[in-house]
């Protein structure tokens, strides 16, 4: 274990959210989000689920799950993205990021990933959460593989112009060479 390396992936953000501050229901695939309340108070949403958080409160928002918070006057949270690399299947021990790798080596359907990975080609029941990592470029902005395609298609010939357009990759970057990809193969 490089603990270096593990200090260096951990990232820090502290965020203000007031009554008119609107948080788009977002994920990080590959950061689990701990959240520590400094000041006010707020919800924090998880999936369907409100959390009640005042100071001293702390809010955990899982890799790979739909989230937000929200004010009705003001909280400041401090935030820690701790990265991880969960696994889809659990039979063939294939993870979120051996389906992204797969996605930049040019794995666009299913059968694609189960071809190059194996995930999904046991029990099945990591199908649903396949076919909706293939279905995103962009996580933390959700902006899909369909729209991301369509403005490539469209003249996008880079992958600032498609962030210019969409904010995809302009969060962790992590979704950049999947982005470059598609405008390599149109696809």
């Amino acid at each position: 274990m490089d603990i270096n390396a593990i200090k260096e992936a951990i990232e820090t953000k502290v965020y203000h959210v007031t009554s008119d501050t609107i948080v788009p229901l977002h994920e990080h695939p590959v950061h689990d989000e701990v959240f520590y309340c400094i000041k006010g108070s707020g919800f924090g949403i998880l999936e369907d689920k409100e959390v009640k958080l005042e100071v001293g409160d702390v809010f955990v928002a899982p890799a790979g799950s739909i989230h937000s918070m929200r004010s009705d006057k003001e909280i400041l949270v401090t935030a820690l993205l701790i990265p991880v690399n969960r696994i889809i299947c659990h039979c063939k021990e294939v993870s979120y990021g051996d389906i992204r790798k797969a996605m930049v080596d040019g794995a666009r359907t299913l059968e694609d990933i189960q071809k190059i990975t194996g995930a999904g080609t046991v029990c099945g029941n990591c199908i649903k959460d396949i076919e909706k990592i293939l279905s995103v470029a962009c996580a933390c902005h959700n902006i899909s593989m369909e729209t991301v395609v369509t403005i490539v298609r469209n003249g996008a010939d880079s992958v600032e112009k498609i962030e210019e357009i969409t904010d995809a990759g302009s969060s962790c970057g992590k979704c950049k060479m999947l982005m470059q990809k598609i405008i390599d193969n149109k696809q």
